[in-house]
């Protein structure tokens, strides 16, 4: 017991109106209840209580012990309540539903520290298209989501941002690998292996190639960008990724990141997006807190 049972005792008595009463509701010798207050009383040298016919009343002395006695209790289970919420944020199950660029390097190593740090959360995670991620958020399937761009429900919110400014990537033989940077302009006729029409990154890819009227030689499509970059770096194919996603890659030689010089795919971004209506759990917020706060690392 934090408290004393001297002070528990008293507050019983004060509550109850008599040591016998007092000594039934705590199931204990109305003796060692007299002992614990007469303890309290030589401690501070006044007397807590006067006794009548009524039975047991406070002395003005009692009053500010009752009071001490009760706030006492009031802190204990404020305590108690952030105890059992801190260990509750240390278990429990989270649903991700993420693009598949996010994967490569900044979620993986964001798991990976989770992991570590907190053994007993359980994440699931599901890798779909930007489209799929709001569908499963706005269904209440995921707890969380990772789309590419800005949400796209009015029914979600964003609760963090990071850019993932779209390159050109291309195996380290290839004509446009020694660029410091390209153009759109640059890329026509280029012959490239492109994510299917349900991921953001193509979507941004196919309306910056329109406004600058360049036609891509498109040789194949696919619904995994590590397909996409495995084919980049054995062919001279390229395709578009964030560098972030595509980094192990980078940092292996295996692939070179081109900057493209577009002010909308330089500003390409990566959107946390939680369901309005959800009431999370406790461990659900601490997880989105410790995201947000190392997506805004990742800006900085």
């Amino acid at each position: 017991m934090i408290e004393s049972a001297a002070i528990r005792y008293f507050r019983e008595v004060t509550e109850s109106g008599s040591i016998k009463q007092a000594a039934a509701t705590l199931r204990i010798a109305p003796s060692a209840i007299s002992r614990q207050i007469q303890a309290i009383e030589e401690e501070l040298s006044v007397k807590l209580f006067e006794r009548n016919a009524r039975g047991m009343t406070l002395t003005d002395a009692g009053r500010l012990v009752y009071r001490y006695a009760v706030d006492n209790r009031s802190l204990l289970d404020g305590i108690r309540v952030k105890v059992q919420e801190f260990e509750t944020m240390r278990r429990g199950q989270i649903r991700f539903a993420t693009v598949e660029g996010m994967l490569a390097n900044f979620l993986s190593n964001f798991l990976v520290d989770l992991s570590v740090d907190y053994p007993g959360i359980l994440v699931s995670t599901t890798v779909v298209g930007s489209r799929a991620v709001a569908e499963l958020v706005g269904r209440n399937e995921v707890d969380l989501g990772l789309v590419f761009g800005r949400a796209p429900r009015r029914d979600l919110i964003e609760l963090a941002r990071m850019r993932q400014s779209l390159c050109l990537i291309v195996a380290p033989d290839h004509p446009m690998a020694d660029r410091e940077s390209c153009s759109v302009k640059d890329l026509e006729g280029l012959r490239v292996i492109v994510p299917d029409p349900s991921f953001g990154i193509r979507q941004e890819i196919d309306r910056a190639c329109a406004n600058a009227k360049v036609r891509l030689e498109i040789c194949s499509e696919t619904n995994s960008l590590a397909f996409a970059q495995m084919l980049a770096s054995r062919t001279d194919l390229a395709t578009f990724l964030p560098r972030d996603t595509a980094m192990p890659a980078i940092e292996a030689g295996r692939l070179v990141a081109v900057p493209l010089r577009d002010k909308r795919l330089e500003a390409t971004q990566v959107t946390l997006v939680q369901l309005a209506t959800r009431n999370i759990s406790p461990s659900c917020r601490m997880v989105a807190d410790l995201l947000i706060a190392r997506m805004k690392r990742a800006r900085e």
